[in-house]
């Protein structure tokens, strides 16, 4: 037993949507934004460069340095994307950092492949889509390096005939399936996700009325990105009317290489999502929790009860309101992963 005073009490944040394992720094491209310069997503293929140059030990000591910074800030479960590798030897390398790392911390990391991040220098995307399809997804699926498949679906990038495929293949190989989807256009992409059953379909910055309907009416959950969104200066998701709807949301940080490098951040995004994106402070909560968790499929975590899996946080705060009144600066006193006491 611990004596926590008027300490708020939570379960611990489940951060179902970061991409750790990169090298190089794309901070000069979110100051060329500022000075209006759109942003077309090519920067994902100089992160991919700078990710191949890296050595193994590079790239285990700045993802280490990414979970253990989301772990200090209460986050007790975390999703780590693969995708700026963009091979199937540099995809699996990526893969397999993520499971050393995840050894030596108590932190929890479900894994995923995200080859379908972009499109390689060069290549013809639909012959890239048949290879990840093809060849990248049985071999993750073979050596158990990852427990769900991501597409960037977007234009530009990924097609519908492309997430299909992919999609497909990820089912024929016992994975589970994720999209990145309407962030930048409006493609349809939230609906093909709720046919091929994706447990999470992320952003949704265009997600229109007929597509908050649609993930309404399903079981994949609506995960929202606000960081992203406001860096790029882009619209923000429709979180009230998937909530009012009766959707399934999920807040998370999407901590990555290019448009959002906050590892470390949910506490912010939680205020976010109860500030910018009009949730309640309990409904943002609720999102960066138990919503996090159905995303990964984990009902285990992300509640406090019988049969959970005794992940908690205790608050230096008394009530979730703080998360919407301090905007990033609710600190954890305690953590707790499965009962045991790890810190911060």
């Amino acid at each position: 037993r611990a004596d926590l005073g008027s300490a708020l009490v939570t379960p611990g944040l489940v951060d179902s949507h970061t991409h750790p394992v990169f090298a190089g720094d794309r901070s000069d491209e979110a100051a060329a934004r500022l000075e209006g310069v759109p942003y077309s997503g090519g920067g994902i293929l100089r992160t991919v460069e700078a990710t191949r140059e890296a050595d193994d030990p590079t790239l285990e000591r700045l993802c280490e340095a990414r979970l253990r910074a989301a772990l200090a800030a209460g986050t007790t479960t975390v999703e780590c994307k693969s995708g700026y590798g963009l091979s199937l030897d540099e995809e699996l390398r990526h893969l397999r950092i993520i499971h050393r790392v995840a050894e030596r911390l108590p932190v929890r990391v479900v894994a995923t492949f995200l080859g379908a991040h972009a499109v390689p220098e060069g290549a013809d995307a639909a012959e890239y889509a048949a290879h990840v399809a093809d060849d990248m997804v049985p071999a993750v699926a073979n050596d158990g390096l990852a427990d769900f498949v991501d597409v960037f679906a977007d234009a530009g990038f990924f097609d519908l005939a492309a997430i299909e495929r992919i999609g497909r293949a990820a089912s024929a190989a016992g994975l589970g399936l994720r999209l990145h989807a309407e962030q930048l256009e409006r493609t349809g992409a939230a609906e093909l996700g709720v046919r091929l059953g994706a447990a999470s379909v992320d952003h949704l910055e265009q997600l229109d009325a007929e597509g908050v309907a649609v993930i309404a009416a399903s079981e994949t959950v609506a995960t929202l990105l606000p960081a992203p969104a406001i860096v790029l200066r882009d619209r923000l998701p429709p979180a009230q009317d998937l909530l009012d709807r009766g959707a399934t949301v999920a807040l998370a940080s999407d901590a990555n290489a290019g448009t959002y490098a906050g590892f470390g951040t949910m506490p912010l995004v939680m205020g976010l999502g109860a500030t910018l994106l009009r949730m309640t402070a309990a409904e943002s909560l609720r999102a960066a929790t138990a919503g996090g968790a159905q995303a990964l499929r984990r009902p285990e975590l992300g509640k406090l009860g019988v049969g959970a899996a005794a992940d908690l946080v205790a608050w230096d705060a008394e009530h979730e309101g703080a998360f919407a009144l301090r905007l990033g600066a609710v600190k954890p006193l305690r953590i707790w992963i499965s009962g045991e006491e790890i810190g911060p």
